[in-house]
Parts: C-alpha cells; sequence; structure tokens
C-alpha cells in the first residue's frame, strides 16, 4: 500500500514510466526528422535537440512530482551547504569509484558484450560528439535532472513512507533500472547507494549533483583523450574486451575506501557538533 507521503513504491513505478514514455516517443521523433532531413548523429543540432528532450521530459516529471508531494521546494530538494569534511571524502572516494566502476563495467561486457547498437550510441555520444555537448548531455544535464528526481523527489517520498536503509536501498534500484540496461545498471545501483546515504547524511543534493558530474565528465574526458594517456581498459571499455592493469585496480579500490572511511569520519563530526 501507499503510504501518506508522495511517491510510494507504485507512484516511483508511474513516474519513471512516464519518464521513459516520453524520452522514447521524443526520441523516436527526433530521429524520423533527421532521418528524413538526412542530418548526421554526430552534429551540433542533433547533440542539442537531445540536451532539449532530456530537460523537457525529466523537467515534466520532476514538476509533476513535485507538485504531488505537496511540499516546498526547499523540503523536497535540499540544497544545503556542506561541510568541507565532506567534500574533501567525496573528491577522494570519487577518484577511487570511477577506476573501481570502470573494472566492474569491464567484468560485465566480457560476461555480456555489449550489443553494437548500444555500444554505438555511447561512442556517438560521448566521443563523436562536440566535447561541449557531450560534457553538458552526459555530464551537466543528468547531474541537475536525474538527481532531482531520484535524491530529491523520489527519495524524499520514500523517506516518508520507509526506514532510512530501504528509501536508500529502494531509490538506487529505481535509478539503475532507469537507465535501461545491465552494463549500467549495476555501476548506477551502487553509487546510487552512496548517493542517498550522502542525501541523507547531509541533507542536502548539493554532493550527489558532484559526484554525479564528475562520474560522467571524467567518464566522457577518458574516452574522447584515450590517446593522450591510455590506460588499458579504462579508457578503452567501449571498443575493446579487456581489463585494466592490476596496479590501477589497487589504486582505485584503495581511494575508494579511505573516501568511505573519511565520509564515515565526517558523518560522525557531523553529529558531535550536532
Amino acid at each position: 500500500m501507499e503510504g501518506r507521503a508522495y511517491p510510494g513504491i507504485k507512484s516511483a513505478v508511474l513516474l519513471c514510466l512516464l519518464l521513459v514514455v516520453i524520452q522514447l516517443a521524443a526520441g523516436l521523433i527526433i530521429g524520423l526528422v533527421f532521418g528524413l532531413l538526412e542530418l548526421d548523429e554526430e552534429s551540433l543540432i542533433y547533440g542539442a535537440s537531445i540536451i532539449i528532450i532530456n530537460l523537457m521530459s525529466f523537467g515534466l516529471v520532476i514538476l509533476i512530482g513535485f507538485k504531488k508531494s505537496k511540499q516546498k521546494f526547499s523540503d523536497v530538494f535540499k540544497f544545503n551547504r556542506v561541510s568541507f569534511d565532506y567534500w574533501l571524502a567525496i573528491i577522494v572516494f570519487m577518484f577511487g569509484f570511477v577506476i573501481v566502476s570502470s573494472e566492474i563495467d569491464n567484468v560485465l561486457n566480457y560476461l555480456l558484450p555489449m550489443p553494437g547498437f548500444l555500444h554505438d550510441i555511447f561512442e556517438t555520444m560521448m566521443v563523436k560528439q562536440i566535447f561541449v555537448i557531450s560534457i553538458i548531455l552526459i555530464g551537466i544535464v543528468p547531474a541537475i535532472t536525474e538527481e532531482m528526481l531520484f535524491r530529491g523527489v523520489i527519495l524524499n517520498g520514500f523517506k516518508g513512507n520507509y526506514s532510512d536503509k530501504k528509501a536508500i536501498l529502494l531509490s538506487a534500484l529505481f535509478f539503475g533500472i532507469i537507465h535501461l540496461n545491465p552494463w549500467q545498471f549495476v555501476t548506477a545501483f551502487i553509487i546510487g547507494i552512496v548517493m542517498a546515504w550522502i542525501c541523507i547524511k547531509t541533507e542536502s543534493i548539493i554532493l550527489c549533483m558532484y559526484m554525479h558530474l564528475f562520474n560522467n565528465a571524467i567518464s566522457v574526458i577518458a574516452l574522447k583523450y584515450s590517446e593522450a594517456l591510455p590506460i588499458k581498459g579504462f579508457n578503452t571499455a567501449y571498443s575493446e574486451k579487456t581489463f585494466q592493469p592490476i596496479w590501477f585496480d589497487l589504486v582505485g579500490i584503495t581511494l575508494a575506501t579511505v573516501g568511505i572511511l573519511l565520509i564515515i569520519r565526517a558523518v560522525k563530526k557531523s553529529k558531535n557538533v550536532a
């Protein structure tokens, strides 16, 4: 049964389905128009069109969710200041996480090879597109829209209906599923847990937006400029079925572990101050 707060699980499913339907319909229309006009998918106008679609689709779903929550903007979308201790911890953690998550992607791609059409989509958006468009499309827009939906509307509703632990896991599960492919689900689910936990502990989505932006922007930069500093398996993941050097994995695991420990220390410190 749905609880008192909006959304519960059922309402969150409907919000996500609405988002998917809008994006698929808009994407189909854009695809048909560009096909008829014989326009290049690597062009500036194509990238700008996809950005607009994402902004409009997420914006509509976020607005619907916010209105149905019947809460103040500041209660749903928390933009509270975060202490330097948290920033330091998250920066260290994210440098490690992008390395670890890249290797997880390699394992998934080894066990279940990514189909060619999906590989082409990622390559077009992250490598062939104009750099600024790629950063906006892959980094900035999702960092704002997806965080406002999943760590704003959805997590806020789940917190009102369930325990913090259940709210964190459920919101992360929805975040993973919305990517609509198994190659992104695992790492999205993992980082979704961390971001939801951070959001609850800091009562702010600011760090979540930074984490999201950092993760996606690094992926774009690593693939876009792979020739400048090639690291096997890290910035060649979409074009080769390979793994990262062991030393690189160890660096990632170490940084991620230290980051988690720093986050825990920051949480304890904030409790003592409170």
